[in-house]
């Protein structure tokens, strides 16, 4: 039994297909399912059951859940603590963000940090919110700028950073401009270009759509944000979006007219944090970053408040 075996029957487990288990561990299929079943040889059980439409753990594959869960999460933090022995020890921190960072004047936190730690190395990079979660579970980011509302409490813990409302972006063409609030039955027959589905603000506005008795007419996804606004300032359709993700174009005098937000008579908020994964040991510098934001960020900030470092 080795490591590689421990991390990829963990992700098999997680995604309940070997394909997107093997993708996201950067291997072949064949090279995963090869360590697998050595893995069930050895111990003389199978941990999967094999189907059409995915594995699922087996009795004795719940079993090995729990050891291979504590002991591979042992092994990263053992790696941690030894980090500080070695010759070659880089100071780098490694963070995941949604594309959203200068939209909230984080940029300017990171900036701050960076220039009061300068032998720490920051390696940044945007992705959509499951990617970035895939790759803290892989260990392949040690923090992630993230938003909160579908974490699970007992995988993640976070700092709160910023507390947003989730409001209808329209043309000010189109006819819901003229209102300051609607609810949200109103927008059933309204066409739709959202952020792709994996985003938390749309699994939330669909959530809500639901519960008033529609499912929202999408007609466009995108990962970013930026292009369902043009889409919108064009009266292609409206969106739902964190208002602070509109505010430097609403602030713009050039697009004053193309677009506007309206809030939902019943609101709806979501939250940024930044988040680390529960149990898991971060290296000093990390650590460092992790504890600078949670100083700047006692009290999180709403998107109208964002005007730089020295708003905090």
């Amino acid at each position: 039994m080795n490591v590689a075996q421990l991390q990829y029957f963990l992700a098999v487990a997680r995604e309940g297909k070997f394909s997107t288990a093997a993708e996201n561990a950067y291997v072949s299929q064949s090279s995963l399912s090869k360590q697998i079943k050595s893995l069930e040889e050895e111990l003389g059980v199978e941990l999967f059951t094999r189907g059409p439409k995915g594995a699922s753990l087996t009795p004795a594959g719940e079993v090995f859940l729990e050891f291979a869960t504590k002991t591979y999460r042992r092994y990263e933090d053992v790696l941690v603590r030894l980090e500080q022995y070695s010759g070659t020890t880089q100071r780098h921190v490694r963070i995941g963000a949604l594309p959203l960072v200068s939209d909230y004047g984080l940029h300017a936190d990171l900036a701050d940090f960076q220039i009061e730690n300068m032998g720490v190395q920051i390696d940044f990079v945007e992705r959509n919110q499951g990617e970035i979660i895939r790759r803290l579970e892989l260990d392949r980011l040690d923090l992630a700028i993230l938003r909160t509302d579908l974490l699970s409490p007992s995988e993640y813990e976070w700092i709160d950073l910023i507390h947003d409302e989730i409001c209808i972006v329209c043309s000010a063409r189109h006819r819901l401009a003229r209102r300051t609030a609607i609810p949200i039955e109103q927008l059933r027959d309204e066409r739709f270009v959202l952020l792709d589905q994996q985003s938390a603000v749309t699994m939330r506005f669909i959530e809500e759509c639901r519960e008033a008795g529609f499912y929202p007419n999408i007609i466009f996804t995108h990962t970013r944000h930026e292009p369902l606004i043009g889409g919108v300032g064009k009266n292609a359709g409206v969106t739902a979006l964190p208002r602070g993700l509109t505010r430097r174009i609403s602030r713009d005098p050039r697009s004053e007219t193309l677009v506007k937000c309206v809030s939902l008579e019943k609101p709806l908020y979501t939250d940024v944090g930044l988040v680390r994964r529960r149990n898991h040991a971060l290296s000093p510098w990390a650590e460092s970053l992790y504890s600078y934001f949670a100083q700047v960020y006692e009290t999180p900030v709403g998107p109208d408040e964002i005007t730089g470092p020295e708003a905090r």
